[in-house]
This record gives C-alpha cells, sequence and structure tokens, in this order.
C-alpha cells in the first residue's frame, strides 16, 4: 500500500541532498586550480577539507576527504618509487586530492607524481604560481558556508513537505511518498507485527527479507539504528529505524534503502520522518483505545485506589488535551442550513462524526436525537464557531470544567440548548445572564407572556398600560399598597381596585408567591416594558 505526493512536490525534493564535491571548488577557482588528473568513476569525490602539508607522512593529521596542498617540499629529490609511496599514502587515508604549488620548490611536476596520482585514482591539482594556499582554503570554507545555507534551506522546504504530507488523508503514505523522493531512497512502514502498512519508492525488499532486521530492531529499546546490506539493486544500504510509543513499546518499524550511504543531512530528514510517524502511530494506537479505557475505567474503576488518575488520564489522552487541564460540554443543534434527516442513517453516521471529532479536536463526541454533544478542551473560538454556523449548526458551548464538574456542566449546556434555535445564532454560557429571564430568551419570554398575560392585551390600550403599570409596580413593591401608591401617584384604594381587576381578569391568585414570580418574569418579556 502506498499514498503519492503531488507531483510538484516530488520534482521539487529531486533537487540536491549532495556533498560539496571537487569539481564545484575547481569550477570557483579556474584561473588558480588546473586539474591534471582526475578522479576514478564518473562522479566527483566529496571534499570535506583544505589541509596544507609539508610533512612527507601527513597521514596522522588528516581525517580523509580533504584536499592536500603541498609546495612539493616532501617530493623534492625523490625517485619515482618514493614519490609513488608518497601518493599511495595519501590514497589510503582516504585524501581527497593532491595540490601542487609548481613554485618556488619546483618548476614542473615531479617525475612519476602523475602517473602515480593516476595509478590510485587520487586527483592531482596544479596550483597556479603566485596563487598563495591560503587564498584556496578561504574560497574553499566560503562555498562551503554557501553549500551549509542551500542545505539548511533544502532541509527547512523538506521538512515543510513532509508536514503538509502529514495533515493529507492518507498521513503515513503520503509522508512516506515525501521521504522517499527527497532521500532518493525506498521505503517500507510496517506495524509491530512486521507487516508492510505503506511503502513508497518500489522497495527492493519483500516482508521475509525484512523479517531478520526487524527482529533486530525490536531486540533493543529507546532510539536505536539498524543498518544491513543486500545484494538486490538499490539495497545496498538499507537502515531501520524503531517506532516506539512513549513507554518504549514497539509500534512499528521505518526501514529505507538506497545504493549508497545517506549524507548527514538526509540523515536529518529521515530523524524528522521518524519522530512525525511515531507521533502519527502513537494518535492512531493510544487515541483509539483511550474511549474505551475512560469507559472501563469509568464504570469498574473509579472507586478503586487509583482509579480517578486512570480516569484523568484517559480523558486527557480523548480530548487531546494534558492530563489535568479543564475540559467543557459543547450542544449543537441543526441550523436553517443543515439539511437531510437527522439523525443520519448509520452509513452516514461515520463521516459526520469524523468531521466533529477533527473540529473539536477529541473522540469525546456522540450524535444525539437533537443534534450532538461533544467533550473538549478547546475553547471553540470564534473562527470555529463560524465555521461550524456555516456548516449548518447552531452551538452552546459550556464553561471550562474539571472532572466532577462535567455533569453540571452538561446540565447548564442543556438549558442553553432550548434557546438555540429560537435565536438563530449560538450561545457560550459565560455570555448569558444566569437568571430566569436570562435562559428563557426573548423568543421564549414572548411566549411566556402572551399566554399568562393574554386577557389583558385584548383591553383598549390605555386600559391595558394602566393595569400593567398598576401590576408590574405592586410586585416590584413586593404586595405594598402604600408603596405603589406613592410611586404611581394614585390612591392606595384605586391601587387595590386595579390589582383585583387584574386577578380578576386573569384568573389567578395573587396571594400565591409562584404566581406572583411567574407574573414578574412575564412583564419583563411586554413590549416597552422597562
Amino acid at each position: 500500500m502506498s499514498g503519492s505526493a503531488p507531483l510538484r512536490e516530488r520534482s521539487v525534493a529531486t533537487e540536491g541532498w549532495g556533498e560539496l564535491t571537487l569539481d564545484r571548488l575547481l569550477a570557483q577557482m579556474p584561473a588558480e586550480l588546473e586539474l591534471v588528473t582526475s578522479w576514478a568513476g564518473a562522479a566527483a569525490p566529496p571534499l570535506r577539507w583544505v589541509a596544507t602539508s609539508e610533512l612527507e607522512d601527513p597521514t596522522s593529521f588528516l581525517l580523509g576527504g580533504e584536499l592536500l596542498l603541498t609546495a612539493g617540499v616532501p617530493l623534492a629529490g625523490r625517485s619515482p618509487a618514493e614519490v609513488a609511496a608518497y601518493v599511495a599514502r595519501l590514497a589510503a587515508a582516504g585524501v581527497t586530492a593532491l595540490g601542487l604549488g609548481v613554485s618556488p620548490v619546483h618548476d614542473a611536476l615531479p617525475t612519476g607524481l602523475a602517473p602515480a596520482c593516476a595509478q590510485h585514482g587520487l586527483p592531482l591539482v596544479r596550483v597556479a604560481e603566485h596563487t598563495p594556499f591560503v587564498a584556496v582554503t578561504r574560497r574553499f570554507a566560503a562555498v562551503l558556508e554557501a553549500e551549509n545555507d542551500r542545505m539548511a534551506r533544502h532541509l527547512v522546504q523538506a521538512n515543510r513537505r513532509m508536514l503538509r504530507a502529514v495533515l493529507s488523508g492518507a498521513p503515513e503514505s503520503s509522508l512516506l511518498e515525501v521521504l522517499a523522493a527527497e532521500v532518493r531512497a525506498w521505503a517500507v512502514l510496517t506495524g509491530a507485527d512486521g507487516r508492510i502498512s505503506a511503502s513508497a519508492g518500489r522497495p527492493a525488499l519483500d516482508e521475509e527479507q525484512l523479517r531478520p532486521l526487524q527482529e533486530k530492531i525490536f531486540a533493543g529499546s529507546g532510539p536505536r539504528v539498524e543498518v544491513a546490506s543486500f545484494a538486490e539493486p538499490g539495497a545496498a544500504v538499507v537502515v531501520g529505524h524503531p517506532l516506539r510509543s512513549e513507554r518504549d513499546v514497539n509500534l512499528g518499524t521505518l526501514v529505507l534503502g538506497a545504493p549508497a550511504a545517506f549524507t548527514p543531512a538526509q540523515h536529518t530528514a529521515v530523524s524528522v520522518a521518524v519522530g512525525l510517524l511515531e507521533v502519527l502511530l502513537r494518535q492512531r494506537t493510544v487515541g483509539n483505545l483511550a474511549p474505551s479505557r475512560l469507559a472501563t475505567a469509568l464504570l469498574l474503576g473509579a472507586g478503586e485506589p487509583g482509579g480517578e488518575r486512570a480516569v484523568l488520564r484517559a480523558l486527557a489522552q480523548s480530548v487531546a488535551g494534558p492530563e489535568g487541564e479543564p475540559v467543557r460540554v459543547v450542544q449543537g443543534v441543526r441550523g436553517p442550513g443543515h439539511d437531510g434527516p437527522w439523525p443520519p442513517r448509520a452509513p452516514d453516521e461515520l463521516p459526520e462524526l469524523l468531521q466533529l471529532r477533527r473540529l473539536f479536536d477529541t473522540r469525546l463526541v456522540e450524535l444525539t436525537a437533537y443534534g450532538f454533544v461533544t467533550v473538549t478542551r478547546s475553547p471553540v473560538p470564534g473562527r470555529l464557531l463560524a465555521d461550524l454556523e456555516s456548516r449548518g449548526w447552531l452551538v452552546a458551548v459550556g464553561r471550562p470544567a474539571e472532572l466532577s464538574g462535567l455533569r453540571a456542566g452538561h446540565e447548564e449546556v442543556s438549558a442553553l440548548r432550548r434557546r438555540l434555535r429560537a435565536g438563530g445564532r449560538s450561545l457560550r454560557a459565560e455570555d448569558v445572564p444566569w437568571s430566569v429571564a436570562g435562559l428563557l430568551g426573548p423568543e421564549s419570554g414572548r411566549l411566556v407572556a402572551d399566554r399568562l398575560l393574554a386577557p389583558l392585551e385584548q383591553l383598549p390600550e390605555q386600559r391595558r398600560e394602566l393595569l400593567l403599570g398598576t401590576l408590574r409596580c405592586w410586585l416590584d413593591a413586593h404586595g405594598n399598597w402604600d408603596a405603589c401608591s406613592r410611586r404611581l401617584g394614585l390612591h392606595r384604594n384605586s391601587v387595590r381596585r386595579h390589582v383585583q381587576h387584574v386577578a380578576e381578569l386573569l384568573g389567578v391568585d395573587l396571594d400565591d408567591a409562584r404566581v406572583r414570580a411567574e407574573l414578574l418574569i412575564a412583564l419583563q418579556f411586554v413590549p416597552g416594558a422597562p
């Protein structure tokens, strides 16, 4: 199984991870450096540094990969055999090339030097007269710095391509495709059972051939790398990386194969891919198990020693957040723009669930008869609310709560949910005035007022306003006739007569505190009420 990376990204990825080579330095100094004998093979050898020495045997001071510059003091007066021995020592030490300044020690190349270099495959470079060796070193340092900058930029671009692959619909396969193109290798991803789950770049080895390498990888612990070599084309160098959980449990392996060893920059790109794959596999394994662990802990172990800690750990894994961080309950109802029957049919449940899981970054989502409910770590920012409303949802967002407060938070959000369709907009618990009138909202409150005060609405306007104002004043004064009389500027008996008339019209007992409370709430929703 393998995914496919975008063609544009794949072509960009083929731009060089190669090391700085001898031919690139020669191209920078064509007047100062002349290639006398070339290297063996088609590709120029890598060049890691420029060194200067006049020792007869400088190999103990070399690391390999150098352009060794000399004025030829070790070769002065030497026989061709001694010159050949000098060249052999340099070649055995891994020197990339020998650079000879032809003055002031030598007027021409020493006898036998060019044939010896050609025999050992050691490039020979003539340094032009009056060219200081330090000029060559400085030019090399400048080229090396430019190369390092280019490589750093390439690494950043490669990391971005891999991160974009992780966000695709098939993250593991897409990531392998990008990685294989970046490091010019084939790549295989296996599970803990050794079965190939994704691959890219035409792997040269099958599951059975990879099994011994996997056994070595799984035999150790922590970060480790196993390297092997196979006779199959494209498998001269095979590198295996373990993919592990936070508790060092084997989740799988990443195996890459190439015709030659990877460069340090390529190893860096592989390390980034290993980290991304571990995150993906940890989320897929631990995340999928988290809801079942949470349910088990709640049903069986919450009262046991350490049970609450197990619940908190499973909750954190389920809502993609750190342990102990508050969560909130969110409920959603279908808005006017949400078409189709609800709840969805069984085949359509999964896409809805996955979409809501992604939006709220949680696995604790349930589809309900009214819409959905979720427990999430997300504060549900404004942009997410806008996204949900554009998808046809109206949501009620609860306050942050600890585990012990989730049930109360759910009840609070349920009270908000009943106002969503009437108000036509999403609500946050923090923004709602927590009173009976606030929870009713203007639409529901108006319905209550219309029902309770309907007989008064049938009266002429002047009479209706007089009775409503008297009733409101009397209720505000807690039934005190004198206080209401003074506030309205009416005689005490007039106030009493108006209030008794209201009670008769409405058919209620104003001595009942519950009746007075309902009327006081209903009056808040009468148009023009203060």
